[in-house]
């Protein structure tokens, strides 16, 4: 895995300020987003649907792969952070239909113009289902940022801080790792 965040720093230079920007329907990119979170002392940006997904799987399955397929990017409610301070962003969603849910395709497509340059590192949940390409689907969203590899992971997949080191430092944003 190459590192995508290589831009040598000063000893007395401050750490790259990171923001970890998600969106969570079930809570298990809430979980992942909480560990990052964690390990690189990051701040936590939720983003919710103006809008509230229904909570029946099949009108779910219905409207996101609508959405999807129709390329709609929902309103958001306001969030308290902007990309634009800050040097590394990780972009969490669940794994819909093979791509990023909609939720964060909408803010990934708002901040484009703030996110030109920044390092933009993708993480997803999933429950087994298509893999599809979410670090191909940012890159499309946010085509003049640094798009690095994509970290999946189940719910409750064994020890994610564990995994999440080890992805940390294989992007260059974790210089060693510890649990």
């Amino acid at each position: 895995m190459r590192a995508v965040y290589e831009t040598p720093r000063p000893e007395n230079c401050a750490p790259p300020r990171i923001l970890i920007a998600f969106y969570t329907y079930s809570g298990s990119t809430g979980k992942l987003a909480e560990v990052l979170q964690r390990l690189t002392g990051g701040t936590l940006t939720r983003l919710y649907p103006s809008q509230p997904y229904p909570s029946r799987f099949p009108e779910l399955l219905e409207q996101v792969r609508r959405e999807i397929h129709s390329h709609h990017y929902p309103r958001l409610l306001p969030v308290s952070e902007s990309p634009a301070g800050y040097d590394i962003i990780f972009v969490g969603t669940p794994n819909w239909c093979g791509t990023v849910a909609p939720p964060l395709a909408a803010w990934l497509r708002r901040n484009r113009t703030a996110l030109t340059g920044k390092v933009l590192l993708p993480f997803y949940s999933h429950c087994g289902g298509e893999p599809g390409d979410i670090a191909g689907a940012v890159r499309s969203l946010c085509p003049q940022a640094q798009v690095g590899p994509a970290f999946a992971a189940c719910p409750d997949e064994g020890d994610l801080a564990a995994k999440l080191g080890v992805w940390l430092t294989g992007c260059g944003v974790l210089p060693t790792f510890a649990v």
